[in-house]
């Protein structure tokens, strides 16, 4: 006799024999036995997952020679033969070889004869969505209303494409992925049928590359029984079908936690070396990357984790070390290079310049987070007024205080050496001050070369204006006619008299950085290494360094 596959020789016989479809086994059997069975059924889902032996089992059901009690014999000839395919009353019909209007004219023509042995003609129809849209229309009224002695239950992958005009006929079962705990028990239980010796890990692993089909498992199981002539192990079944071990995916994650982009690139490079699919090792990566997101967010244990088992405990180490905006990060943009291109050398550059990023990348912060520091520094500046202390004065802006001003400098004259020192008797630089405003609100070019330099003196004629002696093309530019008139125009419209002015270059060529605003800044970078420990040392400062753990980059002068 020849030798029967695996899937098919432990196809289930039996409602108990369903695996992961309890909430369709639960309603069929209750309406046999309560006689509440409808004339029409869709199984709807993907493949393996048993909707055709669902419906093998249903007919069983229904025909079985010792009545409709819920479960079949499966001893009784009506059930040998349904089992075996060859009953006269159960037609199997591959919708996608049958298609056509005529042989659904065919099925108009036989339903009203009476089935020849059982108690109901039964009509299962695999893959129905394959139908033509003139079959559906011939097979409508048929279908609302049978003959009594008739039963129809289609089967479909893509039940989207079975009109609704159909659907609204039938009681509709969707089918679900079948979990991999119990595909792995599934299989435990095959192998130990079979004597077929295998690692613990094999059948979880085998559960996860069949993506919720049991038929599959099976037939990438009787692989692995032909392959290894002793056990199975995890090292076989990646061999077999070009899976990336967990270790090395882990090993990848860790490269990205330790940032070591060396390390990255030299695993993804093994992998590579090692024949495996680049697509197939995207995938897996993604998966592995939803397991830590899962335990990092959800704390979810085993059950909704599709790791090996032995590796859940890593899973939490390295959950534990990347934020889950960081893993949502590295999933999002993984997935856009997996779409980006089919090219086996470009998606292979992708990927390398991708690990690179990943390794080097700064853990992210969820923004609520930053929002959150930035209220909390609000409330602190609102309820902490207090502790402000005095307002250090800022580097390069011009002092302005209730008082008249006056400038006096040492006799060896100069920018960095210029004190000041309060009078009554000097008012002119917030004279010039005002006017500074009416040049930016003229001209904001003008007032942006004028703003490197400072005033000396006004009076009823003359206003002397002097620049650092790195502002020479500054002095040059504004000594042009039209660019004096706009000064000398704000001059007269902030004092009421006709004043030129004139422009002068510093003697000993020290420079004026960062000077800012309308106000006049007097350099005394003599000074700046006393300022910036003042401002270090302000309360406020010190909280907010404090609170964002951050540090001070530099000490600048001018307002905004």
């Amino acid at each position: 006799m020849s030798y029967i596959v695996l899937s098919r020789r432990y196809r289930p016989k039996s409602f108990n024999e369903i695996v992961g479809q309890k909430h369709i086994v639960t309603t069929l059997v209750n309406a046999l036995q309560s006689d509440r069975v409808a004339h029409a059924y869709l199984f709807a889902g993907p493949r393996g997952v048993g909707k055709t032996s669902m419906a093998r089992i249903l007919s069983k059901a229904l025909n079985c020679q010792k009545g409709t009690t819920g479960n079949p014999c499966g001893k009784c000839s009506t059930c040998n033969s349904i089992t075996n395919g060859n009953d006269i009353d159960v037609l199997e019909i591959d919708g996608a070889s049958n298609r056509g209007i005529d042989e659904v004219r065919n099925i108009r023509q036989n339903v009203g004869y009476a089935p020849a042995v059982s108690r109901y003609k039964i009509y299962i129809i695999d893959e129905v969505h394959m139908l033509t849209r003139e079959a559906f229309n011939a097979i409508l009224k048929t279908l609302e209303e049978p003959p009594e002695h008739v039963k129809f239950i289609f089967a479909t992958t893509s039940p989207s494409r079975v009109p609704d005009t159909v659907q609204s006929r039938c009681q509709r079962f969707d089918f679900k992925n079948i979990s991999v705990p119990d595909i792995s028990d599934r299989l435990a239980q095959i192998c130990k049928t079979e004597k077929i010796s295998a690692e613990e890990e094999v059948f979880q692993s085998i559960a996860k590359y069949a993506r919720g089909g049991l038929r599959d498992s099976e037939s990438i199981l009787d692989q692995l029984a032909s392959f290894c002539h002793e056990k199975i192990t995890l090292k076989d079944v990646y061999d077999i079908f070009g899976v990336v071990s967990e270790e090395k995916i882990s090993s990848l994650i860790n490269s990205f936690i330790e940032k070591n982009p060396e390390l990255s690139v030299e695993i993804f490079h093994e992998i590579m070396e090692s024949g495996r699919d680049i697509e197939g090792f995207i995938d897996q990566l993604l998966l592995y990357i939803r397991d830590l997101l899962l335990v990092s967010v959800c704390k979810k244990e085993q059950g909704t984790i599709e790791t090996v088992s032995s590796d859940i405990n890593l899973l939490q180490i390295q959950s534990s070390s990347l934020s889950p905006d960081t893993l949502m990060y590295m999933f999002q943009i993984i997935s856009e290079a997996k779409s980006k291109t089919r090219d086996l050398l470009q998606q292979r550059i992708f990927l390398e310049v991708l690990f690179i990023k990943l390794a080097t990348m700064e853990e992210l912060k969820p923004l609520s987070t930053v929002l959150d520091k930035i209220e909390g520094m609000k409330k602190m500046f609102e309820g902490n007024v207090e502790d402000v202390g005095k307002i250090v004065p800022a580097y390069n802006e011009g002092v302005t205080a209730p008082a008249k001003t006056e400038i006096k400098e040492k006799p060896t004259g100069g920018f960095a050496e210029t004190n000041i020192k309060a009078s009554g008797d000097a008012d002119f630089i917030n004279t010039w001050d005002k006017v500074m405003i009416e040049v930016q609100a003229e001209k904001k070019t003008t007032w942006a070369l004028l703003s490197g330099a400072r005033v000396l003196n006004i009076d009823d004629n003359e206003a002397v204006v002097e620049f650092p002696g790195n502002c020479l093309i500054h002095k040059e530019r504004l000594e042009k006619p039209e660019e004096k008139r706009i000064i000398e125009g704000c001059l007269e419209k902030v004092t009421g008299k006709k004043i030129q002015v004139k422009f002068t270059i510093s003697k000993n060529g020290h420079k004026i950085t960062n000077i800012k605003g309308s106000k006049q800044g007097l350099v005394q970078e003599s000074k700046h290494k006393g300022l910036e420990d003042d401002v270090k040392n302000e309360p406020m400062v010190k909280k907010t360094i404090e609170f964002f753990d951050g540090s001070i980059v530099n000490v600048r002068g001018g307002k905004g």
